[in-house]
């Protein structure tokens, strides 16, 4: 018996031995780690605006550099963006009525460089305010000044518009599961009578409609109890969450092939924005986050359970004038409420980045940006961002219409290396950067100049007005 064992033994060993001299080797494949959105890898991308006679501008920073390493003329006033893959973006544009043509813009990408851009015209008046997609040739534009209110469905390898889809009143938000099969639109209804709030759904190979119910599936179309302004879908497809005018967050569950999918309104709700157009939420991906700033807060929501639920109210307070830089106007001026306005996120998963912004005695508009430790959920520091005068005062000679009126006054975005988080400033017509290895102020890059005359005492045209931040490609 021994020797059989022995044998047995020894020719487990020799079995053995022939994997450590390369001849045979299993593999143990582990659960593959889940790595930081490569979308946003190079460059952050500003759109600009230049008046209501004048195209607007989308400047490329360069991640790595701080630099402007190229611009672009876009369409009139560019009020959007995404990106469709690693190499382009496409760019909304919506010209003042009356006046010039509204359009989307595609800007390819070779590296960090601008290849070539196009654009397209969209009908007169049709007013585009958003542009979305998850599909490699296909793109979703709102068009609320159309006959009907509208989404136009846009062939991207063609540049054309294949097709439109009636929606409700005002579209003002789009969003497509990434698995591309379906589309959902925030309807915003007529300002004046704050009424005809709806949703509207479709499948995206047929464009045929959803239905959109209740929790209970008995009342289709669902009753909101407020304006919606803002959506996102979840990665896996199996959500699309709805912030609402007076704060609430509601979702929809998308998990059925056929439908009904069902809106539930939870009892999360963030203070209102005024005006509420200016709200929105940011999906943090890597996480599975919603990070919705709001009021003096940012409110964070865990978006990976069947109905999300609130992790941490963070309170932001104002960044103490005294510890600006001494040539800032809003050190030695008393500030005025904190509005926070916009949010992004590291791709590493560190920590958040919130912008918000007072006006101070002096009429100035000081911004800062806050930085949340993502697993504690705590202020980490603010960060002073340098002011300027407010632009959406008639009355001085700063004064510029758009910021007045922008949707986004104030937006973020971060670098897809996560060295760098964003700070644009309609105000200010700039780009602030922020260094996140020390989590400081590092610089603020201008936009293109404008067209408008030189202010007083200085003998170069102002810079344009920065309407959205884009990280990517």
């Amino acid at each position: 018996m021994k020797r059989f064992l022995c044998l047995g033994a020894a020719l487990a060993l020799f079995a053995i031995l022939p994997g450590c001299g390369g001849v045979f080797r299993p593999i143990i494949i582990p659960n593959p780690p889940q790595f930081p959105n490569p979308a946003a890898a190079h460059t952050v991308l500003t759109l600009s605006d230049n008046g209501t006679s004048v195209s607007g501008s989308a400047m490329v920073i360069d991640v790595s550099g701080d630099t402007d390493v190229g611009q672009q003329t876009v369409g009139l006033r560019p009020v959007h963006a995404v990106q469709q893959s690693a190499l382009k973006v496409l760019i909304a544009n919506q010209s003042v009525p009356g006046a010039g043509q509204d359009s989307l813009t595609s800007i390819n990408f070779s590296g960090v460089a601008i290849a070539s851009a196009a654009t397209l015209s969209l009908p007169a008046g049709s007013a585009p305010n958003f542009v979305a997609t998850t599909e490699a040739n296909q793109a979703y534009v709102s068009l609320p000044g159309y006959a009907p209110p509208s989404v136009a469905v846009i062939n991207t390898s063609l540049n054309s518009i294949a097709a439109t889809i009636p929606v409700g009143l005002n579209p003002s938000s789009i969003a497509e599961t990434p698995d591309t099969k379906k589309l959902y639109v925030a309807n915003a209804g007529d300002p004046a009578t704050q009424s005809t709030w709806t949703i509207s759904a479709f499948n995206t190979t047929a464009r045929s409609a959803r239905t959109v119910c209740d929790s209970t599936g008995t009342v289709c179309p669902p009753t909101l109890s407020s304006q919606p302004i803002w959506l996102a879908a979840r990665s896996d497809s199996q959500r699309v969450f709805l912030l609402e005018s007076n704060g609430t967050l509601a979702y929809l569950n998308t998990t059925t092939t056929s439908g009904p999918d069902l809106l539930t309104e939870t009892s999360i709700v963030v203070p209102p924005v005024t005006p509420a157009t200016s709200a929105y939420m940011w999906y943090d991906v890597i996480l599975n986050r919603l990070y919705i700033p709001s009021g003096q807060q940012l409110v964070i929501v865990d978006a990976s359970q069947s109905a999300p639920t609130t992790l941490a109210t963070v309170p932001i307070s104002i960044v103490s004038p005294a510890s600006r830089a001494a040539t800032d106007p809003c050190s030695t001026t008393t500030p005025g409420t904190l509005v926070v306005t916009s949010a992004t996120s590291l791709p590493d998963g560190s920590r958040a980045y919130v912008g918000g912004y007072y006006i101070d005695s002096a009429d100035n508009l000081c911004p800062q940006v806050t930085v949340i430790d993502a697993k504690s959920y705590g202020v980490k520091t603010n960060i002073a961002i340098p002011g300027v005068p407010d632009a959406t005062n008639p009355a001085t000679e700063y004064y510029v219409p758009v910021c007045a009126t922008v949707r986004f006054r104030l937006n973020m975005a971060a670098g897809g290396d996560s060295s760098r988080a964003y700070l644009a400033t309609c105000d200010g017509g700039a780009v602030n950067i922020v260094n996140t290895a020390t989590d400081t102020y590092y610089f603020s890059l201008p936009a293109p100049f404008s067209v408008r005359p030189p202010l007083p005492g200085s003998k170069e045209n102002p810079p344009q007005n920065p309407t959205f931040l884009l990280a990517g490609p």
